[in-house]
C-alpha cells in the first residue's frame, strides 16, 4: 500500500525472509488475495490522463459503499468485504489510477487526485452520495474525499491511514509486506492494460508515499463527515499514536482497535474486519 500505510514503498526496504512460515503469527502472514464475485456492472471511466476501472455489486437501489484499496494493489483485495456488504448494500470498487486494471498518463500521482478520480466514477454512475471504506492508501484518499467533497460522502471508515508522513514507523515485522510486494507485482502484470509500466508506476507512487499526505490539524478538524479510524494492534507501518491522534482531531470521530491483526487485517481476519465495518455503517 504505501510507506505509511502504503505497502509498496516499504518493498524497497524489504529483505529476503528465512525460516519456517508455520511459526508465523497471523498478523505476519498474507492470506491469498480473494476473488471478487461477479459484478452487476463494470467498466471504465475515461479521464484526460487516466482510465479508471470500476465494478458494482448488489442492489443499485440500496445505499452505496465505495471501497478504496491500498497502494500498489487492486480492488480484488476487497473480495471478502464485497461479498458481505453486497447482501444489503450497493458496493462500488475501483482500481486507483495506474494500479490494477486502471491506467495513468499523468506525470505525478497524488491522493487528492485519486479522490477526484473516485468522484468522477460516482458522477459517471450517477451516485449522489456514498459511504467510504478506505484501506491504507485508500484511507488517505478517503480523508481527501471527506474534506473536499463532504456533500458526496455519507461516512468514512479509514483503516491504516495516515495524515502525514510522520505517521510511519520502522517496520517491526516484514514477512507480510514482502509477500504483498511480490504478489502485487505479479497481479499488476496480469491485470494492467500496460503491464510493462510497473516500474514507472511504482516510481510515481514512491514519490507520493515519501511526500504525502500533507493533511494539517486544521484540515482534519474541518472533516465533518461521520468518521471512524480503524487501527490494527500489530500494524507494521502506521503508528498507533498517529491513528489515535487523527481520531482526536476529526470532530466526533471514534477509534476502533482491531486485535490480533496487522496492516492486512481485511485478509488476516475478514470476519472481524467485516463485522466492525458493518457495525459502523449500521450506526446513525
Amino acid at each position: 500500500m504505501r510507506p505509511l500505510c502504503s505497502l509498496a514503498l516499504f518493498s524497497i526496504l524489504l529483505f529476503s525472509m528465512t525460516g519456517s512460515t508455520t511459526a508465523q503469527p497471523k498478523w505476519d502472514m498474507l492470506p491469498p488475495t480473494p476473488q471478487l464475485p461477479a459484478p452487476v456492472n463494470s467498466g471504465y471511466v475515461n479521464l484526460k490522463d487516466a482510465r479508471i476501472w470500476f465494478a458494482t455489486f448488489g442492489d443499485d437501489r440500496r445505499e452505496t459503499v465505495l471501497l478504496l484499496h491500498g497502494g500498489g494493489g487492486n480492488a480484488d483485495y476487497w473480495g471478502h468485504l464485497v461479498r458481505d456488504l453486497s447482501r444489503d448494500h450497493r458496493v462500488l470498487v475501483i482500481d486507483c489510477r495506474g494500479q490494477g486494471r486502471s491506467t495513468n498518463e499523468a506525470k505525478a500521482i497524488s491522493y487528492e487526485q485519486m479522490a477526484t478520480d473516485a468522484l468522477a466514477v460516482l458522477d459517471h454512475l450517477k451516485i449522489n452520495t456514498a459511504s467510504v471504506v478506505g484501506w491504507s492508501d485508500g484511507a488517505n484518499i478517503g480523508f481527501y474525499l471527506a474534506l473536499r467533497y463532504p456533500e458526496r460522502t455519507t461516512s468514512l471508515i479509514a483503516f491504516a491511514g495516515n495524515a502525514t508522513t510522520a505517521g510511519y514507523q520502522p517496520l517491526t515485522h516484514r514477512a507480510a509486506f514482502a509477500a504483498y510486494s511480490a504478489r502485487t507485482k505479479e497481479e499488476y502484470k496480469r491485470l494492467s492494460p500496460n503491464p510493462e509500466r510497473h516500474e514507472q508506476i511504482h516510481a510515481l507512487l514512491s514519490v507520493m508515499w515519501k511526500t504525502q499526505p500533507t493533511l494539517t490539524s486544521a484540515d482534519l478538524a474541518s472533516i465533518m463527515v461521520r468518521t471512524v479510524i480503524f487501527h490494527a494492534d500489530h500494524d507494521e507501518a502506521i503508528r498507533r499514536s498517529h491513528a489515535e491522534e487523527i481520531a482526536r482531531q476529526v470532530p466526533g470521530a471514534t477509534f476502533v482497535l482491531l486485535n490480533e491483526a496487522g496492516h492486512f487485517a481485511p485478509l488476516q481476519d475478514p470476519a472481524a474486519f467485516n463485522a466492525a465495518v458493518r457495525a459502523f455503517l449500521l450506526q446513525r
